[in-house]
């Protein structure tokens, strides 16, 4: 039986302590009356009667065990339960002291600090959304081979794959690689594919498809549901007619659903797997320019640019044109100069944040854009851009300017719709003016000579008098008078 010291301990105790050994003696006092109760598994409830002490006390394993036994032994009357109690409950809340610092130094030393210094790169966390997950990267490299391979086996080693490889050497070697990888993985690859060379650009995007994806799994469902019920239909159907016109009806479900299944796999395959796209351009020594051309629909002050390659508008709709020029030499150029033939554009037409007269050196880019009217036909965009070769000073080295042309192309739909009064009134003035303005063009070339035909004129006057002033005068004979009747 415990003494009144033990007593006066462990009501010293903090609260913890003896809430901590309350809830051991619930439990003991739990399981007796229950094995009272004639309950054969004893076993399983002194499990759990030492468990819930175990947790009670805020330990695991071998030293939950021992709380669990003090307290018992405290309710069951051992004289030296108290004491011993207070002993096992100090070391107890020694050990979490303990562990909660371990614990904490622990949570900072794998990636991050209490003051947020020492952060990990950052990457896609599955927050519960279908995310697709897209990168385009540009580097300019001195071995394009070497450094293909090199792309390839940083991608092997975090488990990506090689979807796609386009290799050029006419010119400027250059290598396009399309890999995959996983989205935990998707930072990582574009900071090693980033770091193979010297990096030109690179845009990094994402799509949010959840939606997408639920509406096709709806579909789905929809369109699996009523293939199902046309098999049941069909089973039962006798007639011929009928049977043709329920197998017509399920070939054309059956169509739907495998259409909406394919859709589904194209995005959960574009959302499981993260595409990365490099571009690496062997660097060129001595002067050279690179053009990227793109174009979209509308005019916006050139806000869209970053359009696409190839674009289609309708006759007569008006689109913008985007110009990214890059000095991928190792000169420095300046006085960029602009010329469009096929839209009749000059440098004083296009518009630039940038300033075309400054120095641009190796590497630099500017970006200009200008607006445009598609005519009746299809044309390629291929506008020219050259500079001259100057040094980081900006003065002549002597050097021949350099040029090149940006590859895009343009595809007009034709207005086949069958012209009205206000179309053949505005061809019938626009064939006036041409008669009016072909008028006034042979007026102003006669013009100088307009003294020709009077001098002719007076000319042929004068001489007609000197003809008649020298033409001799014939006395014609006087007629005799009739004769008389008588």
């Amino acid at each position: 039986m415990a003494t009144t010291s033990d007593v006066e301990k462990i009501l010293t105790k903090p609260n913890r302590s003896r809430r901590r050994l309350q809830l051991a003696a619930l439990v003991a006092v739990f399981g007796l009356v229950l094995a009272a109760c004639g309950l054969s598994d004893s076993d399983s409830f002194a499990e759990i009667g030492a468990d819930t002490a175990s947790d009670a006390a805020g330990d695991s394993g071998d030293a939950g065990s021992a709380p669990a036994a003090v307290a018992l032994d405290q309710v069951s009357g051992d004289d030296d339960g108290g004491e011993e109690a207070m002993e096992q409950e100090d070391a107890i809340e020694e050990a979490e002291d303990n562990a909660a610092d371990d614990s904490e130094v622990t949570r900072l030393g794998t990636g991050g600090s209490a003051s947020g210094e020492n952060v990990g790169a950052l990457q896609p966390v599955d927050i519960g959304r279908d995310i697709i997950f897209t990168a385009q990267i540009a580097v300019e490299v001195d071995d394009v081979g070497q450094a293909a391979n090199e792309a390839m086996n940083e991608i092997s080693a975090l488990g990506g794959l090689l979807f796609g490889q386009q290799t050029s050497t006419t010119g400027q070697a250059t290598t396009t690689l399309t890999f995959r990888v996983r989205p935990a993985d998707f930072q990582e690859a574009v900071s090693r594919l980033g770091g193979i060379g010297e990096l030109r650009d690179q845009q990094i995007s994402s799509e949010d498809v959840t939606g997408r994806v639920v509406d096709l799994q709806s579909q789905i469902i929809t369109a699996e549901a009523s293939v199902e019920r046309l098999r049941e239909f069909l089973k039962g159907a006798t007639g011929l007619e009928d049977v043709a016109r329920l197998e017509a009806q399920l070939l054309e479900r059956e169509t739907v659903l495998e259409r909406l299944r394919g859709q589904l796999r194209t995005v959960k395959d574009r959302v499981d797997l993260a595409t990365i796209t490099v571009h690496l351009t062997e660097r060129i020594p001595g002067p050279a320019l690179e053009v990227i051309q793109t174009a979209y629909e509308g005019l916006d002050d050139g806000v869209g640019c970053q359009g696409d390659r190839a674009i289609t508008v309708d006759e007569g709709d008006e689109f913008t044109v985007c110009l990214a020029i890059i000095n991928r030499g190792d000169t420095h150029l300046t006085d960029i100069s602009i010329r469009d033939e096929g839209f009749d554009i000059d440098t004083e037409d296009v518009f630039s944040s940038d300033d075309l007269g400054a120095v641009l050196a190796p590497g630099d880019k500017v970006e200009v854009y200008f607006p445009a009217k598609a005519k009746a036909f299809s044309t390629a965009l291929q506008t020219g851009v050259s500079a001259a070769v100057v040094d980081a000073d900006g003065a002549d080295i002597g050097e021949p300017r350099v040029g090149t042309r940006g590859e895009g192309s343009l595809g007009v739909r034709q207005n086949d719709a069958l012209p009205g009064f206000g179309d053949a009134l505005g061809t019938g003035w626009g064939f006036f003016q041409s008669i009016i303005g072909v008028i006034v063009y042979l007026s102003g070339l006669l013009l100088p000579f307009f003294w020709v035909p009077l001098l002719a004129f007076g000319a042929f006057k004068m001489l007609r008098r000197r003809g008649d002033s020298h033409r001799p005068i014939i006395d014609e004979p006087t007629p005799e008078p009739a004769p008389s009747a008588s």
